[in-house]
């Protein structure tokens, strides 16, 4: 019923909203497409004089296939006018067969409205976008019932649930000089344009889908899908292959804390506590005859945020000799991401094996997450009669700042509660994730997953988690 009332409110949204939606944000597989017609072809952007890597928008990429087909040509004629239109559902299940505090399974839901305009075609207006994305989120997490609250086994649990609709993003986008230079600017994230890949929901842990989780867990100021701020970036390409971009951002601490930004459409600025401002350089060479294509970043972040309390603050109000209130202004990340086709097996832009991996860093005196590496396999139209399939692998391991274990440990010698909501000393976690994403029919796809998950919320006394699911994702 709940479902059946969002996706109503959604496509009422579509009739107010018009011509003036977008693609964007959240799980974005290696989605398998079929061949645009010349017409959606020409109509879906504007040529582009610089082979620039398109935006990466962390929703479903728009899907030319679609399980109703083409709306009885009502999609064709409107990518034909500039319109992008797209509607999906998104479910999630997972259950953890044995390990953890306990066992269950759980559903989590999505069903996602979005669309991008380009005013170029539709009114003349060169070089102007613009992108509203809306979603619905319901069910509950596994992770959460067997005791790990850093890295979620179902990516589509958390923000942006218990409301009909939430307002994911909604900005305009600008591009200059044959596309060299790309400007955007209202409601966005950082995850849009920063340390995130188009690649990373191939998987289903949240330690990675969308962004590496150390990130948004780590630092209050990089805000991730579906949450949106105020913000405004600018890309810059000197050359085919290189591109810096810049970013600025409203730090709102209510975001994920408050209820009155559940919906995404509270945009007051009453819990703003300073600026986000992310840095990112990125070099997207192809090797050999095939064109075998890499992406590779460097990324930093600063969060000008007033008030990240010392983990040992909780100790200083308890009395605990040797501790002291303090806070800090300011937080800084790091990241290194990388992507490499190693081999070509199709002619889709994913149709091979892909490597990844990556590297973040954050300030361990402000946030539990310290350091996140993973390492992934992509590997799609290995099989002749099942082309657009992929086998995808992943490794993630996320070490807890030694600082915030210190203090759990004197927790411990005193009999105190933990802090970081935990239930023993944190130290580190593992993933290692490995499914199969069935491409069904037209609109379809089926992805069965299996994860392990070795030291749940990074507590060795919680025991290691074997957890069994699937993804199902349609596009009509």
């Amino acid at each position: 019923m709940r479902e059946c009332l969002s996706l109503s409110l959604s496509a009422v949204m579509l009739v107010l909203a018009g011509k003036s939606l977008t693609s964007a944000a959240c799980a974005q597989t290696v989605q398998p497409v079929s061949t645009p017609s010349p017409i959606e072809q020409a109509a879906l952007t504007p040529t582009q004089a610089i082979d620039a890597t398109p935006v990466q928008h962390l929703f479903d990429s728009p899907p030319l296939e679609r399980i109703f087909g083409d709306w009885d040509g009502l999609q064709t004629q409107f990518a034909f006018d500039g319109v992008n239109v797209q509607v999906s559902a998104l479910t999630e299940f997972a259950g953890n067969v044995s390990g953890g505090i306990r066992q269950g399974a759980t559903f989590a839901n999505q069903i996602g409205l979005a669309n991008d305009v380009n005013w170029e075609r539709l009114a003349g207006i060169t070089g102007l976008s613009t992108h509203i994305v809306a979603v619905d989120r319901s069910g509950s997490s596994d992770s959460q019932l067997f005791g790990d609250h850093l890295l979620p086994v179902q990516e589509i649990y958390g923000s942006g649930g218990n409301v009909a609709v939430h307002l994911v993003s909604a900005y305009a986008e600008e591009t200059l000089s044959e596309h060299r230079f790309d400007i955007a600017a209202g409601r966005m994230n950082v995850e849009n344009d920063f340390g995130s890949s188009s690649l990373y929901c191939a998987f289903l842990n949240n330690g990675l889908c969308g962004d590496p989780k150390a990130l948004p867990g780590g630092d209050i100021g990089h805000s991730a899908y579906p949450d949106a701020v105020w913000a405004a970036r600018v890309k810059f390409r000197p050359a085919r292959e290189v591109y810096i971009t810049f970013g600025l951002y409203e730090v709102n601490r209510g975001l994920y804390s408050d209820e009155t930004f559940r919906s995404g459409f509270k945009f007051d600025t009453s819990q703003d506590a300073g600026i986000y401002l992310p840095v990112q350089l990125g070099w997207e060479p192809r090797f050999g005859s095939e064109g075998l294509h890499g992406h590779y970043v460097l990324g930093a972040g600063y969060d000008t945020s007033s008030g990240y309390d010392d983990f040992g603050n909780v100790l200083a109000s308890d009395g605990v000799a040797g501790f002291s209130p303090r806070a800090r202004r300011g937080n800084t990340q790091i990241w290194a991401l990388a992507d490499q086709m190693l081999l070509r097996q199709g002619s889709d832009a994913n149709d091979g094996i892909i490597a990844l991996a990556g590297f973040v860093h954050n300030n361990p005196a402000n946030t539990a997450y310290a350091d996140q590496i993973f390492l992934g396999l992509i590997d799609k139209d290995f099989w002749a009669s099942r082309a657009q399939d992929a086998v995808n692998l992943l490794y993630i391991h996320t070490a807890i700042s030694g600082r915030l274990g210190n203090v759990q440990g004197v927790e411990q010698e005193l009999a105190l509660p933990y802090s970081n909501g935990s239930t023993g000393i944190q130290s580190n976690e593992t993933v290692l994730e490995v499914n199969y994403d069935a491409h069904l029919m037209h609109g379809l796809d089926f992805q069965p997953d299996l994860q392990f998950v070795v030291h749940p919320n990074a507590e060795a006394q919680i025991h290691n988690a074997f957890v069994l699911g699937f993804r199902a994702r349609v596009s009509f």
